[in-house]
This record gives C-alpha cells, structure tokens and sequence, in this order.
C-alpha cells in the first residue's frame, strides 16, 4: 500500500481553536470519515480518547494496544499515533493546547506529576472502573454543556473542568502505585527532573551518570529509583527516547543516516546504526523503506 505523508495536524483544524479547547464525540469523527482506518499522525496538542465503547486498536509512538470498553488514552503534543476501529464507538475526543492549560492557570507541575501523559514508547491506557464512570460521563456532559451554551467564560469554565478530569483520572491511576512503599515525594520530583532533563538533554548524552549528576545523585540510586516507579531503569528510559526521537525522524523527516546520527549525540553514524539495529532489529535505512511502504 502506498504510504501516505505523516503530517502534524495543528489544533487550528479542530472545532473551537480559538478556546484552544474541542470537544467531540467519537461517533460524530468515525461518521464524518465513513469509518476509514486512521493514518499516522502527530498533534500539536494534548489529546484525550475516552472510549466507552470500542474495538479496535490503538497506537502510541509504535507501540499498539487493543482498544477495550472504558479506557482512557493520553496522547501528549509531538507523539505519533493511529487509531483502527473496526466498529463504530462511543466515546468522546477532548483536544487542548499548551496555551490552554496557561490561560487557565493549569501548571506544567500537574501534567509532569501525573503520570498519564508518558512518554519513551509507554502510554497504556487507563482503565476505568465501573463505579467511576459517572464521575468521568458527569464531567464530560458539563464541557460539552458550557462549552456549547455559555456566551461568557466558556474557556474559564472548559479549563476548570479539564483539570477536574485530571485529577480523577490521576486518582485512578495512584491506586496502581499506592501498593509501592517506594513511591514517595521525594521518587516522585527525581523521577519529574529525570524526565524533564531528558526531554531537554537526550540528544547531549545518553551517560546515566551525566542526569545523576546534574541531580545530585549516584547513578544506582537514579536508575533503582527510576525503575521502582516506571519499571524501566533510567538507562532503558535514555534508549527508549533515543529509538522513539530516531524513529519519529526517520518517517518525518528527510535526515540522512549521519545527519540524523549526529542530531541524536552520536559521533558516529555507525555507532547509531547499530544502536538501533539492536533495539530494533532493522537498521535505520530498512525502518524507514519499511514504514513507508506499509
């Protein structure tokens, strides 16, 4: 099949960009597409799948899961991912700016301390309970209710109910932590600057001890503490953002094997194709011939 250009739809495509806010029902989106399978895609924006009904799959950044009754999917502004139902759901689309989350007095702390919006290749979805499904059907139908009604402070109203969504769905998410005598504030900001610096730093060392110094501690105690939370080390996390980075650039872009070697820290183009070779089993030249023509 031919591949089609994986583009990085801007949030000025969706309904209400000027609140930098949209909401929409998942039933209207598969309808207005006749149902044709998603293509790979990037936002820059924050998504929110809530599906309350559905079958089908779901990728995140190359990595699928089986799409399931009452989940939730947290897609960050940058990864990529695809949609493939094989029936119509029900569910609904909550789309926001960065923008969105600073007009509305939503820090970055919140989106950094919850761990719903992952990265390095590990966004599973939340499941839901059925007792909790009230709470998140009661949010959603007052975002569509002031979003659609209000003439005065729409954004203010969408921010503040945005944030309540959160904060359930994190509360959900810690019950599966809560068992870890491990996870306390002090794992919690290590693991938050770890993940920051990376963000920042991936493509200036790929050195465990390099993070560990800049956060004042031993490179053991950085790559326990990491995995105690996430169960990968912090060495697994600096690859997996490696492999993720160079993937996304191998079907965005059009770097050249060094280039791209050199943009992700590695002195050697040669280095970087067997690095990712060994994380992939394909050199960079077959991932992306591959990719293209699936």
């Amino acid at each position: 099949m031919q591949h089609k250009e994986i583009k990085i739809q801007a949030f000025s495509e969706s309904a209400f960009h000027s609140l930098g806010f949209a909401l929409q029902r998942m039933e209207d989106h598969y309808r207005s597409t006749h149902g044709k399978p998603d293509v790979p895609h990037r936002h820059d924006y924050y998504t929110i799948l809530f599906i309350e009904q559905g079958e089908g799959s779901h990728s995140i950044d190359f990595t699928e899961y089986q799409i399931a009754n009452n989940t939730i999917y947290f897609i960050q502004p940058g990864q990529m991912h695809q949609v493939v139902l094989m029936q119509e759901p029900k569910g609904w689309i909550i789309t926001f700016t960065e923008e969105f989350l600073i007009a509305n007095s939503i820090p970055d702390k919140l989106i950094r301390d919850i761990y719903l919006f992952n990265d390095y290749g590990q966004s599973p979805p939340l499941p839901v309970a059925e007792r909790d499904m009230p709470v998140y059907r009661n949010l959603i139908d007052q975002m569509e209710h002031f979003t659609s009604s209000l003439e005065n402070y729409p954004m203010e109203a969408a921010g503040s109910l945005i944030k309540l969504f959160l904060i359930q769905s994190n509360n959900n998410c810690s019950l599966h932590k809560n068992d870890n005598p491990q996870l306390t504030e002090t794992t919690n900001h290590i693991l938050r600057h770890f993940k920051q610096l990376l963000d920042r730093q991936y493509a200036d060392t790929h050195k465990v001890s390099d993070y560990a110094d800049a956060l004042s501690v031993t490179s053991d105690y950085l790559n326990k503490t990491v995995k105690s939370i996430t169960g990968k080390s912090a060495k697994d996390h600096i690859q997996s953002k490696l492999i993720i980075e160079a993937k996304r650039a191998l079907l965005f872009s059009e770097l050249s094997n060094k280039e791209l070697a050199y943009s992700l820290g590695f002195e050697e183009s040669a280095h970087f194709n067997n690095f990712f070779k060994k994380s992939t089993g394909l050199t960079p030249s077959e991932f992306r011939l591959m990719a293209h023509h699936s």
